[in-house]
């Protein structure tokens, strides 16, 4: 299964010359690289820390966040790579950003709605806390790349390929897909299940924040199962006319010895004395290609042939 994929975060420390003589050191763990898929919205997690910090607030009037696209730069009489500014709720490009995080806490988490192709690109958080300069910096070494795709990756199942399981084994299979917008989670649903599934779902809390649906069926393995195509779909809600949705399939395939065993006469209706008949043993195995047919006559122990007919 192929998923919105979040790679390993990154933690970064930098230093910034601010009015007093110390070097205050800061740093922020984010995802280096968010998949999101467009006309629904995004999630970034993010937290940073601050040298000092505490005495930092007691000094400032105000802390607030901004978010700066391609470039670190930050400059108010060129705002244009400004897109959201928390000190005077000013958004550019975006329908709507939501700060999420509490900066007094160091949380700097952050919703951007509606995100379209257009919006891909490298994007830097910055700190701002006023007035006489008390700390203002842009976190440069750990910006988020976001990438904006118009079809999400498909669910992925586990066991990928699920291995030939015993009749009457209890098999755990879980479906899993990303959640880059917990605000607009998707929909997970399983198809073709077994009459003995227990099936669990819920949004899971991935490390540094990051979100998935995971679902999780368990069921005896019955040889009516075997070789059922069970499928996992995932839906994703956009601010579209039509919801998306992805499935990925897998092939049961359960190992058990003959069942539902009979024989077929043909002719089947009554014949004469001398007539040739013509019988035929049908069975249900896997695997099927390793079964044995050797007939015998009722109440007698010597066996009359060998083979799936006799005539």
């Amino acid at each position: 299964m192929s998923v919105f994929r979040f790679v390993p975060f990154l933690f970064f420390t930098s230093k910034l010359l601010d009015s007093s003589s110390e070097m205050p050191t800061y740093n922020a763990v984010l995802p280096k690289n968010i998949t999101a898929l467009s006309r629904s919205c995004v999630q970034i997690p993010c937290k940073f820390s601050v040298s000092d910090f505490e005495n930092k607030l007691k000094k400032a009037d105000s802390t607030f966040a901004c978010w700066l696209m391609k470039t670190q730069h930050f400059d108010l009489d060129k705002p244009d790579n400004i897109v959201f500014n928390g000190s005077q709720k000013i958004i550019r490009g975006f329908s709507h950003i939501e700060m999420l995080g509490n900066v007094s806490r160091h949380e700097c988490t952050t919703v951007f709605y509606d995100i379209r192709k257009n919006h891909s690109d490298k994007y830097y958080f910055r700190l701002q806390m006023e007035p006489n300069n008390v700390f203002r910096a842009t976190f440069a070494d750990s910006p988020v790349n976001i990438v904006v795709s118009d079809v999400p990756m498909p669910p992925e199942l586990k066991p990928k390929d699920l291995q030939e399981v015993m009749e009457g084994t209890t098999v755990n299979v879980s479906c899993s897909a990303e959640a880059p917008c917990p605000k607009q989670p998707p929909t997970l649903s399983w198809s073709n299940i077994t009459k003995s599934a227990i099936i669990t779902t819920q949004l899971q809390e991935k490390p540094y924040k990051t979100q998935s649906v995971f679902s999780q069926m368990t069921f005896n393995a019955s040889y009516v199962d075997h070789r059922k195509n069970i499928s996992c779909t995932v839906t994703y809600p956009r601010n579209t006319s039509n919801d998306t949705t992805v499935e990925t399939n897998m092939m049961l395939r359960v190992l058990f010895p003959p069942k539902e065993t009979h024989i077929i006469i043909k002719p089947s209706a009554s014949v004469s004395v001398g007539t040739n008949v013509t019988l035929t043993c049908r069975s249900k195995a896997s695997p099927s290609n390793d079964m044995n047919y050797t007939w015998y006559k009722r109440g007698e122990q010597k066996h009359l042939d060998f083979g799936e007919q006799m005539t």
